[in-house]
């Protein structure tokens, strides 16, 4: 909070010291204030919209995908229910996590241990997805240098 405070300090100085306007520093501490309540709220809100319409590619075909076939009817069906899971997820961690923290009061040796053990979650998480992706791609170019070489007939001289 106070590294995010700190980086509107100089703007609201310099905009005192030139314009000599006291009001606008309660307007700005009322913001701030309001900013601090709003901010994780609109961040899940923003998180699960964009989780609901990761693959929504409509505004970039021109109108090019009105004609749907059987095949890209079940394909459709298959996303809906992989999105509604992953939403889903999210929100029940989100809601678990958020019990635990609430559930040890003002006690801030739990919290420590938890905001520790979910960043440990998440960076063992994004390692294992950054190997599995590495060793993906390792294997994908290797089967496409295999499978891209003719063979060719030997030349006769």
């Amino acid at each position: 909070m106070v590294g995010s405070t700190a980086i509107y300090i100089l703007p609201i100085l310099t905009y005192l010291v030139l314009f000599k306007q006291v009001h606008v520093l309660w307007e700005i501490i009322l913001g701030s204030v309001s900013f601090l309540f709003y901010g994780p709220t609109y961040l899940n809100i923003l998180n699960i919209y964009a989780l609901c319409r990761i693959d929504d590619i409509s505004w970039g075909t021109k109108g090019l995908d009105g004609g749907a076939s059987n095949q890209s009817s079940s394909l459709k069906d298959s996303w809906k229910l992989l999105k509604f899971v992953h939403v889903g997820k999210y929100v029940f961690w989100n809601i678990i996590v958020g019990v635990l923290i609430l559930s040890f009061g003002s006690s801030y040796t739990p919290r420590f241990f938890i905001t520790i053990i979910m960043v440990a979650v998440m960076a063992s998480s994004l390692g294992i997805k950054i190997l599995v992706g590495c060793i993906y791609m390792i294997k994908y170019k290797l089967s496409t240098i295999g499978c891209c070489q003719e063979e060719r007939p030997p030349s006769i001289h």
